[in-house]
């Protein structure tokens, strides 16, 4: 039998087994919220926005990607992007904390200004110059979370970035509404 087909069955079997785990793993309270972060960025210092999404896939199993943006500062500024998976565990009844692990994405800018200068006109210019990294990384971290309401979560995470160039530690608090 050829290798490559081999292959092929294999991963078959083996995405057939995880949609088997994950169907059998789903509750039937299947939960999903949206909402808005604020924060602290520990790379250039800066305030973060952005925008979180959360679905519930099983008791203790939860898809979270979000979205933000990081202020400039230090002539630093970013668009990150995750994909994290959070692993809850209710502490009390309306309260959970939870580990995470994840996906991010990072493209952060440098901003320097170029002085040039036009030694014939006797006129000076300054000029932006943006330099751009993109980069892949992995996320870890944990966070806490309040049910205010059946359609309210208030919560606080904080996770560490492993990426190239640019590692970064996120400070954050949300405010999402469940439906």
């Amino acid at each position: 039998m050829n290798t490559s087909m081999t292959g092929r069955r294999l991963r078959g079997i083996i995405l057939l087994l995880v949609a088997t785990l994950a169907t059998g793993a789903i509750t039937a309270r299947a939960e999903s919220s949206f909402g808005i972060k604020a924060g602290y960025m520990t790379r250039n210092n800066s305030a973060l926005a952005g925008l979180v999404f959360r679905q519930t896939l099983g008791k203790h199993l939860r898809l979270a990607p979000q979205i933000g943006v990081v202020m400039r500062n230090s002539d630093r500024d970013a668009l990150i992007a995750d994909a994290d998976v959070h692993f809850p565990f209710a502490t009390a009844p309306r309260f959970s904390v939870y580990p995470l692990v994840g996906v991010a994405f990072n493209s952060w800018n440098r901003h320097e200004t170029e002085v040039l200068d036009f030694s014939n006109e006797n006129t000076s210019c300054d000029k932006d110059v943006t330099h751009h990294t993109n980069s892949l990384g992995l996320n870890a971290g944990a966070g806490i979370e309040f049910d205010c309401t059946s359609t309210l979560k208030l919560g606080l995470e904080c996770k560490y970035t492993l990426i190239k160039h640019n590692p970064n530690g996120q400070f954050s608090v949300f405010i999402a509404y469940v439906f």
